[in-house]
């Protein structure tokens, strides 16, 4: 062996021993001694080199990693890689309330201490935030340096940790986060671990904020994105909903393409509806949408008419440009029923017109007979008069259910004197009759009286509407509050109702109670409704003289005064049903 070999060995030896056996052939024992001293000093610059390589090749390797938590686990691997000496490597990253969170791990074995977050002021954390330097301590549980926490410590001690050091990943002087290298039992980092771990924190340190830089930035693309996609769908939106507005869509054909958009159930609601009424307020009062159990509601409304409200039902939480694109919707939504109320409205004026001057005699001039004809109704067919009233309810939801129905099957109808009425094209009186009675039953609910008048040239239609009319008081009066007739099926009574048979019903009346009617004419007694009371109360002197508030001695003259008129045989069975006949006629005839 000779000296060259020698050198050569002290390069490339892998230990001493392999050296000494060099030294040795060459006859260099005496040289031993300072060969070792070389042999340290370069096996500590090929350790350093190696760590340095790692510590490079790793800064690289987390530039190339963006996700956050990514770069967090990837910190907590490499550390382990640079010193393995280490049992446990993990990092905890700053909260905005200033406590530190364990975000990732390697070594760890306690499920707690992987997801364990440190209270603010305590804790290794508090002060390496606060002095920015890297600290090492012994015996973590003994250590009076710092404000122990009792969850911290019991996840130290469950994972059986016992030296840790912590050293700051700073951003401009700023703490966001500390790695952590922790042994399960005494051992003091060394020098070259300190500088190796604080550079890795560095570059640790600048991976995690370009990871929280980049994850920024996706999320602004993202919302960048959304913004135009959301854009995009307004513009869509609108330009579809402003089609069908123009090609004439009616309310409902707009309703389902917003459901479409919206991907939920959408409807509108009436002014006069009973649900969602505070919802409905709210927005009409800050003039947005309001969030429901169900989904949205919004008001629509134009010139300060209330026009009901939007409901889409949906179990998706729409964003704040879908929330703006849901109220646009509603705008446009409100002008759509706006006009098509101004047109109903004006519908609703002609019809009325046409239908108060055939139900009031007059005469339909030439424009007005072409306005009938254009909305379906023939003024010179034959057409039935329907009268309606009820005791309960609005009139005005009476007149609009009339005439509605007139409207839908080719009739004029409308308001009309106690009630409402309809001209319906047509000859048969008791099924129409029945027909509007079911239809505005089922709509408007409780007791209604329908009356029809059959056609009966050359009788006017005013005095077909004034018989139905008639025929609707007559029952009325009768106590009927349910019910639907036609002025031919009231047989006897409908002497009470036809004009024409007015004469016929004076005679009979003359005949059967006039000396009665002429004496309570003359003397101021009041013998017709004495009789017909006792008539009622099936001839009981004590009941009728309660009835008309008066003494029976009283009731008894009056009706010694009627025997003298009509004579002795006034309540024989014939006599007296033909007297209480004629009684009930005239009481009937004031109220019709």
């Amino acid at each position: 062996m000779t000296v060259a070999d020698a050198l050569r060995a002290l390069v490339t030896s892998a230990d001493a021993h392999e050296l000494e056996k060099v030294m040795a052939a060459a006859g260099m024992d005496d040289a031993f001694d300072a060969a070792m001293d070389v042999f340290n000093v370069l096996a500590h610059l090929r350790r350093r080199q190696r760590e340095l390589t790692g510590l490079y090749a790793t800064a690289r390797e987390l530039t190339t990693v963006r996700a956050i938590d990514e770069v967090l686990q990837s910190i907590a691997e490499r550390a382990q890689e640079l010193v393995p000496s280490a049992d446990a490597s993990y990092i905890a990253v700053r909260e905005e309330d200033g406590s530190f969170k364990v975000r990732a791990s390697v070594g760890l074995t306690s499920a707690v201490f992987k997801q364990v977050q440190t209270l603010p002021g305590t804790g290794m954390a508090a002060q390496i935030a606060r002095t920015g330097s890297s600290l090492w301590i012994r015996r973590y549980v003994d250590s009076d340096t710092i404000v122990h926490e009792e969850k911290l410590d019991a996840a130290l001690a469950e994972d059986q940790l016992v030296s840790v050091l912590g050293v700051p990943l700073k951003i401009r002087n700023e703490v966001i986060g500390i790695l952590y290298a922790a042994n399960r039992f005494e051992r003091p980092p060394s020098a070259e671990e300190y500088v190796l771990l604080e550079a890795f924190a560095d570059h640790a340190a600048i991976a995690l904020e370009n990871a929280r830089l980049f994850g920024q930035v996706d999320a602004a693309r993202c919302a960048a994105e959304e913004d135009a996609e959301t854009i995009r769908r307004a513009a869509g939106l609108h330009d579809r909903l402003t089609k069908l507005v123009l090609e004439g869509a009616d309310v409902d054909e707009v309703t389902q393409e917003i459901s479409v958009v919206f991907q939920g159930n959408v409807r509108v609601l009436q002014p006069d509806a009973q649900e969602l009424q505070e919802a409905i307020a709210e927005s009409w009062r800050n003039g947005h949408s309001v969030a429901t159990d169900g989904g949205y509601v919004t008001a629509l409304g134009a010139g300060g008419a209330r026009l009901g409200a939007l409901v889409l039902e949906t179990g998706t939480l729409l964003s704040a440009p879908d929330m703006r694109n849901l109220e646009t919707t509603a705008h446009i939504l409100s002008l759509l029923v706006f006009r098509q109320q101004a047109i109903v409205e004006a519908e609703e004026r002609v019809h009325g017109q046409l239908f108060r001057e055939l139900a009031t005699g007059g005469t339909l001039r030439d424009h007005q007979r072409l306005l009938a004809r254009a909305r379906g109704f023939d003024p010179d067919g034959s057409f039935v008069a329907v009268f309606a009233r009820r005791e309960s309810g609005r009139p005005a939801d009476l007149a609009w259910a009339m005439s509605s129905f007139a409207r839908s099957h080719a009739g004029l109808g409308g308001e009309h004197g106690s009630g409402a009425g309809a001209f319906l094209p047509g000859t048969d009186a008791e099924e129409l009759a029945r027909f509007v009675h079911d239809r505005l039953k089922h709509e408007l609910r409780g007791g209604l009286i329908v009356c029809a008048a059959a056609p009966q040239p050359p009788v006017a239609p005013d005095a077909q509407m004034r018989l139905a009319e008639r025929s609707a008081a007559l029952l009325h009066s009768l106590g009927r509050v349910d019910a639907a007739f036609s002025a031919h099926e009231l047989g006897l009574y409908s002497i009470l109702v036809t004009p024409e048979r007015s004469d016929e019903l004076a005679a009979f009346l003359h005949a059967t109670i006039g000396p009665l009617s002429e004496h309570d004419a003359t003397h101021g007694t009041a013998l017709l409704d004495t009789v017909h009371a006792y008539f009622r109360e099936g001839g009981n002197l004590a009941r009728t003289a309660r009835t008309l508030y008066v003494h029976p001695n009283t009731v008894v003259k009056r009706l010694a005064r009627v025997t003298a008129l009509l004579g002795d045989d006034w309540q024989s069975p014939d006599r007296a049903l033909e007297l209480h006949m004629a009684l009930q006629l005239r009481w009937l005839a004031n109220r019709v």
